[in-house]
């Protein structure tokens, strides 16, 4: 007689995993003794199935859309939107130096999108340290100085060297003369950065038609982005 060991997907325990009768589907349910949750092999809608999430999010940061997910996975762009409104991400990195005398150089920009309508324009603000190559901090708003407060607000733990930011006139206002440096030729690599967030997220695109119709989820999943690739790389 052959004997399969079942795992639980939850902690990976496979000494007590027992039966736990059958769903309405009809596929068998198991429950983990260990740590007391119940779960199935099968399922009759790929969006119950294990890495489903993972998959969904993953895809949406290689730029597919709402709708290329539900086809490649075979599931509703509602399970999909679903997936997006359990995001979480930070708005700023943990930098294992941040306590210490270390300072830091902020190249700082923004670049616009639309939620609904490009009438209803949506900017992200954020700060760049060229050194490590990563966003520190970022903020959604409109273009205003208040947004750009927000951001500040968020960079006030680190020790800042100086500031490097192209003319617009909330910037100079903003940020104290003697740490400020204008000009485009130093803002070339948050430029740099600006194409590379473009060509990765369909909602950052120039000429898209892919957007968001909640600011919530146009949020999360930019800021879910820059989490992935910036913030938890140190």
């Amino acid at each position: 007689m052959a004997v399969v060991q079942v795992a639980c997907i939850h902690c990976q325990q496979t000494i007590n995993v027992v039966k736990n009768g059958k769903a309405e589907t009809g596929h068998q349910r198991y429950r983990c003794k260990d740590c007391n949750k119940s779960f199935q092999l099968e399922y009759r809608y790929n969006g119950n199935l294990p890495g489903t999430h993972e998959q969904i999010i993953k895809m949406t940061m290689n730029g597919s859309g709402v709708r290329d997910i539900g086809r490649v996975l075979e599931i509703s762009p509602t399970t999909v939107l679903g997936s997006f409104k359990k995001l979480d991400p930070p708005t700023v990195t943990q930098l294992p130096f941040e306590n210490a005398q270390v300072k830091i150089i902020f190249e700082m920009d923004e670049q616009w999108s639309f939620v609904g309508s490009k009438k209803q324009q949506r900017w992200l603000f954020y700060a760049w340290e060229p050194r490590f190559k990563k966003i520190i901090a970022h903020a959604f708003g409109s273009r205003s100085t208040e947004t750009l407060k927000k951001l500040l607000g968020r960079l006030a733990r680190f020790k800042v060297s100086f500031y490097c930011t192209d003319d617009w006139q909330p910037y100079t206002s903003c940020l104290p003369e003697d740490k400020h440096i204008i000009g485009k030729h130093f803002t070339q690599r948050i430029e740099r950065q600006n194409l590379t967030l473009r060509t990765c997220l369909k909602r950052l695109s120039r000429r898209t038609i892919c957007f968001s119709r909640s600011i919530d989820i146009h949020d999360k999943v930019i800021g879910e982005f820059i989490s992935r690739n910036h913030y938890q790389q140190f």
